[in-house]
């Protein structure tokens, strides 16, 4: 089976930095088939015959800690999920021009009610927040960016439950899986 591993705050502002060879390399050490990685973000694409996807990642977690000394949460999503998660997004999502369109994948385990919570209060003329499986839906207006209540996300505490990808790359990994 095919899966997608995303790593969370790596190579972002300095911090966390590893180099994609090097990762690639971690994910083969772990016995993971066919591992590609794309951008410098902490994508990998990989193939293997275990199934439990948090085992997964757990297992790939350790050899991060192991190979390069810090903490990374990760979200393993297997390829039939992760189909479901794009292809399910509503109704529009990604057409409006002047939108930013974010996929917050969620780190389990986790609320969804607590962290919808923790967000807070939208503002919908400037944004929309919708949930899915394992996945929030992001659109928030780029002239009013500032003024959102969940562009504000780095300063709550559900934000370190999740994992962010843009629309366009989360629909590359789709084509990539």
């Amino acid at each position: 089976m095919r899966y997608i591993a995303l790593l969370r705050g790596i190579n972002v502002g300095g911090n966390s930095k590893v180099k994609m060879s090097d990762l690639k390399l971690g994910f083969e050490r772990l016995g993971l088939e066919d591992v590609r990685t794309y951008i410098n973000s902490g994508n990998v694409i990989f193939a293997t015959v275990k199934m439990d996807s948090q085992i997964l990642a757990k297992e790939i977690e350790l050899e991060i800690e192991k190979t390069f000394h810090f903490h990374v949460d990760v979200v393993v999503i297997d390829e039939y999920k992760y189909r479901k998660m794009i292809e399910n997004v509503p109704k529009g999502w990604g057409e409006a021009e002047g939108w930013k369109y974010n996929s917050l994948f969620l780190i389990p385990p986790y609320d969804i009610d607590e962290i919808m919570t923790d967000i807070g209060e939208l503002k919908p003329d400037i944004e929309v927040v919708q949930t899915g499986d394992g996945v929030i839906y992001q659109a928030l207006l780029f002239t009013s960016f500032g003024k959102t209540t969940s562009g504000k996300l780095a300063s709550r505490d559900s934000y370190k439950k999740m994992t962010i990808r843009n629309w366009n790359t989360s629909k590359k990994l789709l084509e990539l899986i």
